[in-house]
């Protein structure tokens, strides 16, 4: 996990982090604060299960707006955390080859009037106080949808004033927090960008936060009775079904808005584009794998690569799968 720089002022907290599989943070609560965040949209490299290496455009974190120098970009980008309250400054550099100009957008957000778009060369500044808890997708809406399909997105979380909750309300609590960030990958399209016809465009690499299993391991850690909050985000083209076997999990919003009334659900459709926050409270036992609980698409893209034959590759399976463990 690379080294990421950022800039905050006063008591706000600010955590920019390259998510694995799984991860779980939590923050306390901190009063609400003037928040500095600089962002590169550059070119790098992504190595996928099977040492698959594939361009990418990404995201990555930089101390000095319009300063991409050194910068690595993320697949996903940065994980952005701040507080509700707080008024946050993001000024995001386009790096990418000329003639890609970049619209930086988090859908549910109301920015403040300015400039949305940053020619290549440029820096956008965007600014917005962050009033309502929840889990955002940011990425920018450039080409198309050809520069979030390369890379070009990230997830904010804005926490509310007590920890360890997702949302206002108490019944949103958690124990361990796990952010999912859900995409996928067609190595041709990656290597032509500017000349690929999306008509034909084929993922075969399904992703969470940028890997696929073996690689998402070792998944979730929690006990039994602890309350997992679960962050999808699905930055994918398209629809995405999470099942989750072996226990339930109880969904409580939709991008970034609390539901009226919470259910409770084994599997869940992601539209593209689209958040969701679930609960998922770990039984007693060891689950129905040898690994704990899966989680998995339902829609089977649990392979890597191109499949050729009647069995998935690797053996053992791949794709968008990880596991909750004791």
């Amino acid at each position: 996990m690379r080294a990421l720089t950022l800039k905050a002022t006063n008591r706000a907290v600010l955590v920019l982090v390259l998510i694995a599989a799984g991860l779980g943070f939590a923050s306390s609560s901190v009063s609400a604060a003037p928040v500095s965040i600089n962002l590169c949209a550059t070119v790098g490299t992504a190595t996928l299960a099977g040492g698959v290496n594939v361009p990418i455009w990404g995201f990555g974190a930089t101390a000095t707006p319009g300063n991409c120098a050194g910068v690595t970009p993320g697949l996903p980008g940065p994980v952005l955390t701040v507080n509700v309250g707080d008024t946050v400054t993001l000024a995001v550099t386009n790096d990418l080859p000329a003639g890609h100009p970049l619209s930086f957008e988090i859908p549910g957000i109301a920015f403040n009037a300015g400039p949305t778009d940053a020619a290549v060369g440029a820096t956008v500044t965007r600014t917005f106080t962050a009033n309502e808890p929840g889990t955002y997708l940011y990425g920018s809406g450039g080409d198309a949808g050809r520069q979030a399909a390369m890379g070009l997105y990230g997830a904010l979380i804005v926490r509310p004033p007590t920890p360890n909750q997702a949302y206002n309300s108490a019944t949103t609590a958690y124990d361990v927090e796990a952010l999912l960030v859900l995409s996928a990958i067609d190595p041709a399209f990656n290597a032509a960008p500017e000349t690929f016809d999306m008509h034909g465009y084929r993922a075969t690499y399904w992703l969470i936060n940028g890997k696929a299993y073996p690689d998402t391991a070792p998944g979730i850690t929690a006990a039994a009775g602890q309350r997992v909050l679960l962050r999808y985000l699905n930055a994918g083209y398209d629809n995405t079904t999470m099942l989750l076997l072996g226990m339930h999990e109880r969904v409580v919003a939709r991008d970034a808005r609390p539901l009226n009334v919470p259910f409770d659900a084994n599997a869940e459709t992601i539209p593209a584009g689209a958040t969701e926050d679930a609960i998922a409270t770990v039984p007693a036992g060891s689950g129905p794998s040898p690994r704990g609980f899966p989680l998995y698409n339902r829609q089977q893209h649990v392979t890597n690569g191109v499949q050729t034959g009647d069995g998935p590759t690797p053996a053992t399976g791949g794709g968008m799968l990880t596991f909750i463990h004791h």
